[in-house]
């Protein structure tokens, strides 16, 4: 950020939430704001969204957010256009030789009792124009070719300075707070001394994005992900389901011996570049047009705190690591659905400026989980001599995807102590505080729904069927807090009522074991589980109790940091 000259008499623009960055995790700060009804403005310094295909793996969790934001048919759609759905996760000498290892089959095998969405492979710059038109649809601004020049702030909000590089006008925004998605350089996260906490520089790897008919090397296999491990490279493919191109991703080149393995950047040219996507296909004489090579660094690391007073970090600028496991975009669209909800509870006065704190004890922690468990696949699958010290164990896939959070907005459960496990399985977690609600199918008007679809419009009673008694404490604490509260009870399968459970027959095949709501929930028939805004478990009473009001006004008090009640 350079210094500035703009005349401090200028006009100053307001708004309640001012965001640095409008790539993916920035557009997604956007559209979630905007869900909630908060008016944002972004700042981009780029011209448009993204033009490559990065972080092309998306998870469940993430899928259920597009679900949740309206867009998820258009990013199915998108999705399976470029990409054949289930695809698997393998390693191989050559694309068209010996096969190492299969990691994943499929990447959508046993996920159907856990979520009424499917991960898929998408690439970057096909998602975010989706993402910035929902945003802007929902209220939002944008605006690109302008960068943030200098911020400072006060105990009332942030004054930045932006300027626009075509015209080099400066102009300034006074906001409420300020969300920093401007990457792993990051100068806000700098100018608030925010230190980056990991390991060493793997590598100095390149992106090769090119056309080439690998359909012969192919052999008609669905593969997602391919990891290459011989001689001459080692990193991962992705291509498109037609086989006629995509990107290679090199970790590291040549003897890995060499002092210059790890260096695939440097020396680089597009003769280069096209040499090594044949001795990653396996294929010498393969015709191979390079449109473009990427250099970047790979390295695991995570911000020691992601909030400096009212500015937050989110995405690359709070973590960053190499696309092994594709934890990194995902991560960042989790800190842009979880700082949302709570800068709209704050910003419409419905919770006191503390609750804002629980977003780094929510999400730094979810960024070092992601981080070390990419760091462990990077290892095991890419780069195995740099030895296991200092190496996490593999923790699953689905227990990165969704997190277990600890902080001010989490109540835990009295009679039940903390294992102090940083992670939990999501067909065990039994709507446990701090642990997203679970997936259990449900009839509302004759159709069939995810329990998911209630959620993440903000706080939710959720009681079972002898737990109508729960509605008017939700009336009743609602009034006495002044914020929106809905309850529903969830009616036994073939009674009366908008919510009913359904009989096991009646489940669809993927979720016929799953178990019947208040199972599922961890309460008994007369008990309720408080679900915040972002879809994750705030507090729970397992039985219905003669204080249900006072209890339930307690509890959303609490979670929302309300002084005086």
């Amino acid at each position: 950020m350079a210094s500035s000259s703009v005349d401090r008499h200028d006009e100053v623009r307001e708004v309640p939430v001012l965001i640095i960055g409008g790539s993916l995790v920035g557009l997604a700060t956007s559209m979630f704001l905007g869900a909630h009804g908060v008016r944002c403005l972004s700042v981009e310094k780029h011209r448009g969204t993204a033009i490559h295909p990065r972080a092309g793996y998306f998870q469940l969790r993430t899928i259920e957010l597009m679900r949740a934001a309206g867009i998820d048919h258009k990013v199915i759609k998108a999705a399976h256009e470029l990409y054949d759905p289930n695809g698997g996760l393998n390693a191989v000498e050559t694309l068209a030789g010996r096969e190492i290892a299969n990691y994943i089959p499929d990447i959508n095998q046993g996920v159907e009792d856990v979520s009424p969405v499917r991960r898929l492979f998408m690439p970057q710059q096909v998602l975010e124009p989706l993402i910035k038109d929902r945003a802007l649809e929902l209220g939002s601004r944008i605006e690109y070719s302008t960068e943030l020049v200098s911020f400072e702030q006060d105990d009332a909000g942030v004054t930045a300075t932006v300027r626009n590089i075509d015209t080099l006008k400066e102009s300034r925004i006074r906001a409420q707070f300020m969300v920093s998605c401007d990457g792993n350089r990051s100068p806000v996260r700098e100018k608030l001394g925010i230190r980056m906490v990991g390991h060493p520089v793997m590598s100095n790897s390149i992106t090769i994005y090119f056309r080439a008919d690998c359909s012969r090397a192919l052999r008609g296999r669905n593969l997602g992900v391919i990891y290459v491990n011989n001689p001459q490279v080692r990193g991962f493919f992705r291509l498109e389901k037609t086989g006629l191109g995509g990107f290679l991703v090199v970790f590291t080149v040549g003897d890995i011996r060499d002092p210059d393995a790890r260096n695939a950047a440097g020396d680089m040219s597009p003769e280069k570049a096209a040499q090594l996507v044949r001795d990653a296909v396996g294929e010498p004489d393969l015709d191979v047009k390079v449109e473009d090579v990427a250099s970047w660094v790979a390295v695991c690391r995570a911000a020691e705190r992601y909030q400096g007073g009212r500015v937050f970090i989110a995405g690359d600028a709070a973590h960053h690591m190499p696309p092994t496991g594709g934890f990194n975009g995902n991560t960042g669209i989790q800190d842009a659905h979880n700082i949302a909800w709570k800068l709209a509870c704050v910003t419409r006065g419905e919770a006191g400026i503390g609750l804002l704190d629980a977003y780094d004890q929510e999400r730094q922690p979810a960024g070092v989980l992601a981080m070390e468990q990419a760091y462990q696949r990077y290892v095991t699958r890419s780069d195995p001599d740099l030895g296991t010290e200092g190496m996490h164990p593999q923790v699953p896939d689905m227990h990165v995807e969704f997190n277990r959070y600890r902080s001010l907005a989490v109540i835990p459960d009295a009679d039940q102590p903390d294992d102090g496990k940083l992670d939990i399985d999501p067909r065990k977690s039994f709507a446990r505080p701090g642990t997203r609600a679970p997936h259990v199918e449900l009839r509302r008007q004759g159709q069939v729904i995810s329990s998911l679809d209630l959620y993440c419009k903000g706080f939710v009673l959720m009681a079972g069927h002898e737990g109508e008694g729960w509605v008017t404490a939700a009336r009743a604490a609602a009034a006495t807090l002044g914020i929106e509260l809905r309850a529903h009870v969830v009616g036994k399968p073939g009674s009366q009522g908008e919510l009913l459970d359904l009989p096991p027959h009646r489940r669809t095949v993927a979720t016929l074991f799953t178990q019947p709501f208040p199972a599922a929930y961890g309460i008994s028939p007369s008990g309720a589980v408080l679900v915040r805004p972002d879809g994750y478990v705030g507090w729970r009473m397992k039985s219905h109790s003669a204080t249900a009001a006072q209890d339930l006004t307690a509890a959303l008090s609490r979670l929302l940091c309300r002084a005086g009640h």
